[in-house]
């Protein structure tokens, strides 16, 4: 998903996350984190927050017009691996190690992932052309912003983040990022997908059932800044 005829992809989970797989204890400083059926329910705008979650599905308090196939929820979970909080280091690592391998490429993040692109971008600018931050979950480290001055980044939110306080937060710091991008000079677009007629999307918006809608924006955006599949 969110990809278009014609781009060479390299789709790729992080360090201990995904099917990188689970590692046990020894490997990683910590405890890992095992995630309940209610937590990204109602993290992930699924649900309308706190409470929303309930195994009964006629007792599910859904967002409004939410485009995530709520059916399809209990699959979901099923695919959650274990993770932990003492790894960011490592998966940063592995990311630089990809690009320096495989690009220059544009960066396609989403959530925690959009933090991690952005700091890789900053290490590596030579080597990255452009950076999508899907719903990122924070962002790079404001002091190196000015390693993008000549990499243009689009960040895209979906709906309902005013409706709960973590993702109104992690919005604050994607925008007070995008600033220190454009007062070093650069580019940053920021697209609320509610602004351009897109509506009902989770924090999963890869997932979501209007994802092809989503995927067009950003395509046309690519395309909009030279990268279209003649001159990347």
């Amino acid at each position: 998903m969110f990809v278009r005829k014609g781009w060479d992809v390299y789709v790729s989970d992080a360090v201990e996350r995904g099917r990188s797989g689970f590692a046990s204890p020894d490997v990683w400083p910590g405890e890992p984190i095992f995630l309940t059926y209610a937590d990204p329910f109602e993290r992930f705008r699924i649900g309308t927050g706190d409470g929303s979650w309930n195994p009964d599905p006629t007792k599910q308090k859904l967002m409004p017009e939410v485009q995530f196939p709520v059916g399809a929820y209990a699959n979901f979970m099923k695919q959650n691996v274990p993770r932990w909080l003492s790894t960011d280091d490592a998966v940063i690592a592995g990311y630089i190690a990809l690009v320096d391998m495989v690009c220059p490429c544009v960066l396609l993040t989403h959530s925690q992932g959009g933090s991690f692109g952005l700091k890789v971008a900053e290490a590596r600018p030579d080597k990255v052309k452009a950076v999508v931050a899907v719903e990122s979950a924070s962002a790079g480290n404001p002091d190196k912003a000015a390693a993008l001055k000549n990499i243009p980044v689009l960040m895209v939110f979906g709906d309902n983040v005013d409706l709960h306080p973590r993702w109104t937060a992690y919005r604050k710091l994607d925008l007070e990022y995008a600033a220190a991008v454009r007062a070093a000079g650069g580019k940053v677009d920021v697209i609320n997908l509610p602004d351009v007629g897109i509506k009902g999307n989770s924090h999963m918006v890869m997932m979501d059932k209007n994802n092809d809608a989503v995927a067009d924006v950003i395509q046309k955006w690519l395309v909009d800044q030279g990268l279209t599949i003649d001159n990347r």
